[in-house]
């Protein structure tokens, strides 16, 4: 488990103010898990998205992939852009998805008020920045981390 997880300033302040409460990350390295691997597993049911499924497929042990950032309810200190820690989070979810799957409910509880559509939204152009382009068109896999902050 990594001892912290860092964000830029204006992701810190959102943090600090409780505006942000989950954080996504890129998984290293990336899953190669299609719907008819799920099918092979006898993991993968109609009528869900493969993020829904691959995640449900991760949550009972058909993916084995452990979330380096932690789990529910550990205490992780959060640190500035430098890696000066500036507090504590408690984590009260982890999940994993296609980044291209944030929702408009996830986009602002990851301390973002605009969203159009996930294509224009203010958290994909935040990504491109951070990640590139590249890992926002291939739709990678990411850790939904949720939490808390504690004082």
């Amino acid at each position: 488990m990594k001892d912290r997880i860092k964000f830029n300033d204006a992701m810190l302040t959102a943090v600090m103010n409780g505006r942000k409460t989950q954080a996504r990350r890129p998984i290293k390295p990336q899953p190669k898990v299609t719907e008819d691997e799920l099918r092979k597993l006898g993991a993968c049911q109609d009528g869900y998205t493969l993020s829904e499924q691959v995640c449900a497929a991760w949550r009972h042990g058909f993916v084995d992939v452990d979330c380096p950032y932690g789990e529910i309810g550990d205490i992780i200190n959060i640190a500035d852009k430098d890696g000066n820690i500036k507090g504590k989070i408690e984590i009260t979810d982890v999940w994993l998805q296609q980044v291209n799957d944030i929702s408009e409910s996830d986009a602002k509880a990851e301390g973002f008020d605009g969203y159009e559509n996930a294509y224009s939204s203010e958290f994909a152009l935040m990504w491109n920045a951070i990640y590139g382009i590249d890992s926002w068109i291939n739709n990678e896999w990411v850790w939904v981390i949720e939490f808390r902050r504690i004082d």
